[in-house]
């Protein structure tokens, strides 16, 4: 049984029911660029009353500053201090979105032609300049094996303070607020940092921990949840 319909900017229909989803075979990676920011976060808006289960990830341009300690001796503070000084200097690359429901379902769209599809979402940005900013060539060459193309990105890549925007008044956020939304990571500290980073205008983050984990509830809310650390 459909439970919920709702007809999207790209003509494609979301269908809301575990049966659709289940008959969906086909995972489509949506690619979003500059001029299809818009339509590709109408999809999203759509799709997340009935997936309220975020997994985010992002790709960036390596681990430029190092501690002279081992990583593993770094109390939690100081492994904190070395995220907070990469993130100030570096620029995000692609950040990557995957909605589902508490089964697991991803968002299942209907194509005129009665094919069932279901969709995930990366987002690629114009901030990362390669031949300005500073990365680690060993990642760099890493993210280029697996597709990406830093002058495409440069040239056609979302400007980060469009997507930030975006983000605000998708629903995704807290805000302060109670929120159902529930956010998912693996090894995350990295992908908020760079979100947080992104909300906040650019600015540095916040020089304690403390503060940085106050602006992720703000944001998040208190549904946050890194699969690292769950037992």
């Amino acid at each position: 049984m459909v439970v919920a319909a709702a007809v999207p900017v790209d003509g494609s229909m979301l269908i809301s029911s575990a049966s659709a989803s289940a008959s969906a075979s086909t995972v489509e990676v949506r690619s979003v660029w500059a001029h299809n920011l818009d339509q590709e976060f109408a999809l999203i808006r759509s799709a997340l009353p009935f997936h309220p289960f975020v997994a985010l990830d992002t790709e960036y341009p390596g681990v430029v500053l190092t501690s002279k300690n081992p990583y593993c001796t770094l109390t939690v503070p100081q492994r904190y201090d070395l995220i907070r000084a990469n993130v100030d200097v570096l620029s995000i690359v692609q950040v990557g979105l995957t909605l589902s429901d508490a089964a697991g379902n991803l968002p299942c769209f209907l194509y005129n032609d009665g094919t069932f599809v279901r969709y995930v979402w990366e987002f690629n940005f114009c901030d990362f300049d390669i031949d300005r900013d500073r990365y680690a060539p060993s990642s760099v060459e890493l993210l280029e094996a697996n597709g990406i193309d830093f002058q495409k990105n440069k040239a056609w890549g979302i400007d980060y303070h469009r997507f930030a925007m975006h983000l605000v008044a998708s629903g995704l956020l807290s805000l302060g607020q109670f929120s159902v939304v529930s956010w998912v990571t693996f090894q995350g500290a990295y992908d908020f940092a760079f979100l947080v980073k992104m909300l906040t205008g650019g600015k540095k983050l916040p020089q304690s921990l403390h503060e940085f984990l106050g602006l992720v509830r703000f944001f998040f809310g208190e549904r946050v949840f890194d699969v690292k650390h769950l037992t």
